[in-house]
């Protein structure tokens, strides 16, 4: 019966298990229209990597936005007066860290998008031989990439906009060279630093939102093996069933560890050498002074918050699959203990035999789930970064550390 409700599942659920079978219409070739969605963004963006004259392009205007264009600012855009107030104290931390991190972004996605391709990049190759289900939310979520990325950059922008006209208007600049017009001056400086501001921006928080669409693949994987436990299947299914999730987990860790890693490395160091900042120039200097510092730190903490969120999601899918599954084989084994008592003075022949044939049996049956239990509760199952699980317990630690950093400095640098 339960080699009947096995085959039963694979057919019902698992139509790739089953190659005779026909699958749903879900195209997810070059040519597709899911694909072409996610081109259609990354090429808006100047990020695809996937053919020679478009990676050639991405390169270029990457090198231009990240690189050239912050330097130049660096060199050139200076007050006009010596004024204490109008000095742009805050311009080189701001400078170097959006180019770190946008430049680290760029080349995880550039690399990502020349090993993995677009399928491999967005796990089409994995997503394929999952249920219908399962491969029609992953569609609607790939469709609402866009949608995601601007829910994350226009708050942004509105932000940089309203201190960078509070900036031009306030803060006499410096004439570039060979350009005597004021307004022209300020149209060019504007123009070049905004532009280069939104490709450093969308990069960063794109390569993010990107995390979040693998990440939730793997969160619908993780709910339909939940929602599978209730129907208390064969063990050696939901063995098989969940290894294939753990692969897919390690994979996902190993393409993104080091995006992961270094962004937040970036962006821990970012807010606290901020808060340095202010604290050293909280005399002489306007808070308004301190605007763009503001933007960047809320920029890269809204992106880190993103891939912190999604990773911590499946850490807590992962221990309420271990609490059902261990509820699913105590309610079993209780079910199962109440159906035989051996009592050899009573039970003879036939009836003994067939009690004892039924206690062997619920002990198989046990420790089956036994094992399966086992293997759930000591697999970490979660995305990690050189080791670290991305879970909540890591997340909270981490704010713990950092908030007791930024009391210490805090309290050194007041004194002082």
């Amino acid at each position: 019966m339960a080699i009947e409700e096995r085959i039963d599942l694979e057919e019902t659920l698992l139509p790739s298990l089953n190659p005779s079978r026909p699958r749903p219409d879900f195209d997810w070739n070059q040519s597709s229209a899911h694909v072409k969605s996610f081109k259609i963004t990354i090429r808006t963006l100047q990020l695809d990597h996937s053919e020679k004259w478009w990676s050639f392009a991405s390169w270029t205007v990457g090198f231009l936005m990240i690189l050239v264009i912050p330097i130049l600012r660096l060199i050139f855009l200076k007050p006009a007066d010596d004024k204490s107030n109008h000095q742009l104290v805050f311009q080189p931390i701001v400078v170097v860290v959006g180019i770190l991190i946008s430049g680290v972004s760029f080349i995880f996605l550039s690399q990502s998008m020349r090993k993995y391709g677009i399928q491999g990049i967005l796990h089409l190759d994995i997503a394929a031989e999952e249920t219908a289900q399962i491969r029609e939310e992953y569609n609607k979520i790939i469709q609402r990439g866009a949608i995601q990325l601007a829910k994350l950059f226009f708050p942004a922008l509105v932000l940089y906009v309203l201190q960078k006209c509070w900036f031009y208007i306030n803060i006499p600049l410096a004439s570039l060279p060979h350009l005597n017009s004021k307004v022209a001056n300020v149209v060019i400086i504007s123009v070049l630093v905004g532009i280069s501001w939104i490709f450093q921006t969308t990069t960063f928080l794109y390569s993010c939102v990107l995390f979040w669409k693998v990440c939730f693949l793997q969160e619908l994987k993780m709910k339909l093996f939940k929602d599978l436990l209730l129907q208390r299947y064969d063990p050696e299914f939901y063995f098989n069933k969940y290894a294939s999730i753990i692969k897919c987990l390690r994979s996902t860790s190993r393409r993104f560890r080091s995006f992961l890693a270094l962004t937040g490395l970036i962006t821990v160091f970012s807010a606290l050498a901020s808060m340095y900042e202010v604290v050293v120039h909280r005399s002489g200097t306007s808070i308004f002074m301190s605007g763009e510092l503001l933007v960047l730190n809320i920029v890269n903490l809204t992106g880190i918050g993103v891939c912190l969120k999604s990773a911590s999601k499946i850490a807590h899918l992962h221990r309420r699959i271990v609490k059902e599954a261990s509820s699913m084989h105590a309610k079993a084994t209780f079910a199962a203990s109440k159906g035989y008592l051996l009592t050899p003075g009573k039970d003879q022949g036939f009836e003994f035999q067939e009690k004892v044939e039924q206690f062997c049996q619920a002990q198989d049956a046990w420790s089956r789930r036994s094992a399966l239990v086992n293997f759930l509760t000591n697999n970490s199952a979660g995305i990690s970064v050189y080791g670290f699980v991305l879970d909540r317990f890591f997340v909270h630690t981490s704010v713990g550390a950092i908030l007791t950093t930024v009391w210490f400095f805090l309290g050194r640098s007041l004194t002082n």
